[in-house]
This record gives structure tokens, sequence and C-alpha cells, in this order.
């Protein structure tokens, strides 16, 4: 039997592996998601190796119209830390400043995108904008983690 840290799933993004962590003793500690680096980083957030594979086809789905859901995810962090209803321009900059980090993919068909405050300018350090989409791709929550 593998080593379950050895396991991976061939994808058109790159080799999707166990995520783990050595200590400095030497142990190796594993996650339960497998994930790929890449811009933006690419998660599934499972440890069977059959859920994640079944995954891929959620992923690739949400992928093939990033355009849309990227925009909408920008605009919906605007709106949702605005005190006022925004501008086009800011909308713009949002769009222009965020950039998608990381795109997790849940068992249940859910998608957490997290974004980079490109600039500095919108969030704090060490602190950034997520947004929460649900199985059918409509945003259901934009949260700010840290």
């Amino acid at each position: 039997m593998p080593d379950e840290s050895s396991v991976s799933l061939p994808s058109p993004w790159g080799a999707f592996t166990r995520d783990s962590v050595t200590s400095l003793d030497g142990e190796v500690r594993l996650f339960e998601r497998f994930s790929v680096a890449g811009d933006p980083h690419l998660t599934l957030e499972t440890g069977d190796v059959a859920i994640a594979a079944g995954l891929l086809k959620r992923l690739e789905e949400f992928l093939s119209h990033r355009a849309q859901w990227d925009r909408a995810a920008t605009d919906a962090v605007v709106i949702e830390f605005s005190s006022e209803d925004p501008t086009k321009a800011e909308l713009d900059e949002a769009a222009d400043d965020l950039r998608a980090e990381q795109i997790v993919i849940l068992p249940d068909g859910a998608v957490t995108v997290h974004f980079n405050d490109t600039c500095g300018q919108h969030f704090l350090d060490g602190y950034w904008p997520a947004v929460h989409f649900g199985p059918d791709d409509t945003i259901t929550q934009v949260t700010v983690e840290s």
C-alpha cells in the first residue's frame, strides 16, 4: 500500500498531492486536502482520494467561467464592505486590485475563493477577503479572513 503522502491526482493544472507538514523531529502530519501550487493555488478540501478525483470535474466547471465569477466576487467584496453604494470606478478598481490567490473546492460542490489585495490599500496586512459560492455558483457569503 503506498504512503498516503505520496498519492497524487493528475490534472490539467498539475499533480494534486496530499498537503503535509514535517515537524522538526521528522514527524509528517497529513492534512485532509489535496492541492497544487499555481496562480491561483488550487485545493480539493478532502483527504479521500476518490472524492478528490471527483472534485476535479467541479473545479474544471468553475474555472471555465472564471471571468464571470471573478468580477462578481470582487464586486461582492466592495458591496459587502462599503457603507454606501459603490461607484463603477470603485468596482473597477477592486477588480484590478483583488486577485484570486486560492480556490478551494469543497465536497458538497461549494467553492471558496480567497483573494489577495495586490496594492495593500483595501485590507489590513494579514487579512484578505474570501468569497463563498454555492454548488450552483451563486455567492452565498463574503468574509474577511486572517
